[in-house]
């Protein structure tokens, strides 16, 4: 048991401070000499942190125009991994554009058999390729959320939500990168659209931080199962190498540390765009 707390911490440590160098590491699209990746893959929703990370380890973004070399994110914003039945079954309107994590995996599929010669050629690849698996599953509970569910009945969705992402992050496993990684859910409660859409009048339902305390212990919930989901595809796949991305830890380390970090205290729960409310909505 400690061995297993003492390197699940060295993990969030890792990434925590990925998270927080890369925001001074200047851009570069060289690959350093002993990089042990030279490409970076993005699936689920859109995201800037690749681009983080890629700077961090010193490879090619892959949000730029990609190359056999690069890499390429096949990200795509609103992206559910759960199919329209389960939206349906619940009573919840389904994404008007729906762009599910079986597309990304089919153009991915296309892409490989585009810079591969046969499928033990693209396991070579992608032994030294980086999957970046993104904050898949997060959108089902956002458009549930929307909609007027509460956080309990959300709840219930949790693990046939992650069963789903397990079940894709194998897929992407069974075709041969050893070495992925996949961030849970950031700190919802802390997030300016959530806060304008559960707005309270009680405090007692803020924390010190002025986040939200049911959702923030919704999106723990998330992350327990995911982590668990995790520990059971490592047991599975023994050669693979999968990090869990702590986003929840890293965001509440700079919300804490904000001062130092050059963050506004009367910003801090304000966004950069939208509408709506004290916070700013979606």
């Amino acid at each position: 048991m400690a061995s297993t707390t003492t390197t699940t911490a060295a993990v969030t440590l890792f990434f925590v401070a990925t998270l927080l160098l890369s925001l001074f590491v200047p851009s570069t699209t060289q690959v350093i000499k002993g990089c042990p990746f030279n490409s970076i893959y993005i699936f689920g929703d859109a995201s800037l942190m690749a681009d983080h990370l890629a700077s961090a380890i010193h490879i090619p973004s892959p949000n730029n125009p990609y190359t056999k070399a690069t890499g390429a994110t096949f990200a795509t914003a609103g992206a559910t991994v759960m199919p329209t039945p389960f939206f349906v079954e619940r009573g919840i309107q389904p994404p008007p554009s729906y762009n599910s994590l079986d597309t990304q995996i089919k153009s991915f599929t296309q892409l490989l058999n585009t810079v591969c010669g046969s499928p033990n050629d693209c396991a070579k690849k992608l032994r030294r390729t980086l999957l970046f698996v993104d904050q898949i599953g997060t959108n089902e509970y956002k458009y549930a959320f929307l909609q007027g569910k509460s956080i309990k009945e959300v709840s219930s969705y949790v693990p046939q939500v992650v069963e789903a992402i397990k079940n894709t992050i194998r897929s992407f496993i069974k075709a041969g990168p050893t070495h992925l990684i996949v961030p849970g859910s950031p700190p919802m409660g802390c997030f300016p659209g959530y806060l304008t859409l559960l707005r309270s009048k009680d405090p007692m339902h803020y924390d010190v931080n002025k986040c939200h305390i049911g959702l923030n212990t919704f999106a723990r919930l998330h992350n327990d199962h995911l982590r668990q989901a995790l520990v059971e595809l490592r047991m599975e796949f023994p050669g693979v190498e999968i990090v869990y991305g702590d986003y929840y830890n890293a965001f509440m380390a700079i919300l804490r540390n904000h001062d130092i970090l050059g963050f506004k205290k009367g910003s801090l729960m304000k966004a950069c765009c939208g509408f709506g409310g004290p916070y700013i909505s979606f």
